[in-house]
């Protein structure tokens, strides 16, 4: 029998069928990760240890050593307008750091309670797993990042940013977040007690901090620790947020975005690499 002329030919049962369970998949994906996530957002919101613990060492910074160097430090080698504003970018970085730590607890600890097996035998894909624990850690530790911002505003750093700019500072924390939260998601993944994943993390906490350029302008380094500088992404978020927030990075943005993305990309290629190790050993 010929198609009438101008008719369309019905689809074949071959491309709607995969069509179709390709649809269904992503929401199975998708419905199981947002179960996921609210429990651990229900989780987040009812631990007033978790928050306060994350916020309280950032915060300690930004009140006292922000303020308390205030005028010792020439801002007019930093090219800022206060000293309170030339660390802010480095403290949020800090808080974002602390953030994605505990994103990676999260998953260790169901991990070790068994609860993640519970979700392996669960009518959810596998995958909702690391993305409710990726997304729940993002959205934490951003949330913290902008309460660090709104007290260093507090206590005097003004910004000098427009929306658009705004949006800027978002994107280059976002990839930060995103890259360790997916690095500490892996190191979880793979770490058989809380004690030799915190010994792990908390190890490269101090040196991602102050092998940067967070508290101090790379134009003041020793040349050999500029090197760790800049192979440092720290760097390079801190610049981006000093560029969109306070207008006196140093480095290109472009620059900044390349790194960030590439770094993001990797950790988060890690964390997914050894998520599936968990999942091959079932």
């Amino acid at each position: 029998m010929q198609t009438p002329v101008g008719a369309q030919p019905a689809p074949s049962l071959r491309t709607t069928r995969p069509a179709r369970e390709m649809t269904m998949a992503w929401r199975e994906l998708w419905r199981g990760a947002w179960v996921i996530f609210s429990k651990h957002m229900l989780k987040f919101r009812s631990n007033s240890m978790e928050i306060g613990g994350t916020l309280g060492w950032p915060l300690l910074w930004v009140a006292t050593f922000g303020l308390g160097m205030e005028r010792v430090v020439n801002t007019q080698i930093l090219g800022s307008s206060s000293y309170l504003a030339f660390i802010t970018p480095g403290i949020i970085a800090l808080t974002a750091l602390s953030g994605a730590v505990n994103s990676g607890m999260t998953l260790l600890e169901e991990k070790i309670k068994g609860v993640l097996k519970e979700y392996f035998v669960a009518p959810i894909p596998r995958l909702s797993i690391l993305l409710a624990a990726t997304g729940s850690g993002l959205v934490k530790t951003l949330l913290q990042s902008l309460i660090i911002l709104a007290m260093a505003m507090a206590f005097g750093a003004h910004l000098v940013s427009s929306p658009t700019h705004l949006v800027g500072a978002l994107f280059f924390l976002l990839l930060y977040i995103m890259a360790f939260v997916g690095f500490s998601n892996g190191v979880a993944a793979r770490s058989r007690s809380v004690g030799g994943y915190h010994m792990l993390l908390f190890v490269l906490n101090l040196p991602l901090l102050f092998l940067s350029n967070a508290l101090y302008p790379l134009t003041t380094m020793p040349a050999w620790m500029r090197v760790f500088a800049y192979l440092n992404p720290t760097t390079y978020a801190v610049d981006g947020l000093r560029h969109t927030l306070f207008a006196n990075g140093t480095l290109s943005p472009y620059l900044d975005v390349a790194v960030l993305l590439a770094f993001a990309v990797l950790c988060n290629w890690f964390g997914v690499r050894s998520f599936t190790t968990i999942l091959e050993r079932k």
